[in-house]
């Protein structure tokens, strides 16, 4: 029998894009996302390329949805090979025009608690030997105006997988959190277009780079027990660098002056 991958947030940009590479290395593929119809899409998508792909429309924030679905998983494959914790969103926005708690915690929700949610109901279906892949952020690395939640859960996410790859050691479960940069992919574009207009104003350049050869170089570096972080962006590693060697009160203040900023 084949191995199978479950991917989250698979029905478009980077996790449609690992869902093709490791269906074309032979994976049967299972989607779980939001929505039916982008899902039926994306497996459509895959199946027109030969690949054994089903998808299961699930919210993963929801405790009920996500262990139903943890069933329907069961069903389709006793075991997963390969669980990549990818769904999330990004709201460019500054704490105080936020308008409730509720708005507040959505980036939360979906890129912290999601993927805690996710890996403690998919988890038991891991063999030993298998891989688990996390999507964080180069906004992981640090705290950027106009994006505190989404920071803050994406530092949660480092500090899970960081947690969860030494629970897994002794069953040799290789765990890993990619943090790219901007990609090409549905997501960049409705943050570009949300940004309010002191971050265009004062923003940086951005190239986003391609989200499937993002996903074929991060699906290359998952491999061995040491690794964990991932950083395939060349502006995120020097991000990683800088914060490395620099002390980091000297770090805050480069960041200062190049990280867009109210003003």
């Amino acid at each position: 029998m084949g191995k199978t991958a479950l991917i989250t947030g698979g029905s478009s940009g980077l996790g449609l894009a690992y869902a093709e590479i490791l269906g074309q290395q032979g994976y049967r593929i299972i989607i779980l996302a939001r929505n039916q119809e982008r899902i039926e899409i994306a497996v459509n998508l895959l199946n027109e390329k030969g690949i054994h792909a089903e998808g299961i429309s699930v919210d993963v924030t929801d405790e009920k949805q996500m262990a139903e679905a943890a069933t329907q998983v069961k069903i389709l494959s006793n075991s997963l090979d390969f669980l990549i914790l990818n769904a999330g969103e990004v709201t460019p926005r500054l704490l105080c025009d936020y308008t409730s708690p509720k708005e507040l915690k959505k980036d939360i929700d979906i890129d912290l608690w999601g993927v805690m949610l996710s890996a403690w109901n998919l988890t038991p279906l891991l063999p030993d030997g298998s891989k688990i892949l996390m999507t964080s952020s180069g906004l992981g690395l640090m705290g950027a105006a106009g994006y505190a939640p989404y920071c803050a859960a994406k530092a949660g996410i480092i500090n899970f997988a960081e947690s969860i790859r030494r629970e897994l050691l002794f069953r040799k479960i290789g765990v890993y959190v990619a943090c790219p940069g901007d990609l090409d992919t549905p997501q960049f574009e409705n943050e570009i277009a949300d940004q309010p207009v002191w971050m265009k104003d004062k923003g940086y350049p951005r190239k986003a780079l391609s989200a499937p050869l993002v996903a074929q170089s991060i699906l290359k570096k998952c491999k061995g027990h040491s690794r964990l972080l991932i950083l395939p962006d060349p502006t995120v590693k020097l991000l990683n660098f800088v914060l490395k060697i620099l002390p980091r009160s000297w770090s805050r203040l480069l960041l200062d002056h190049m990280v867009p900023r109210p003003h």
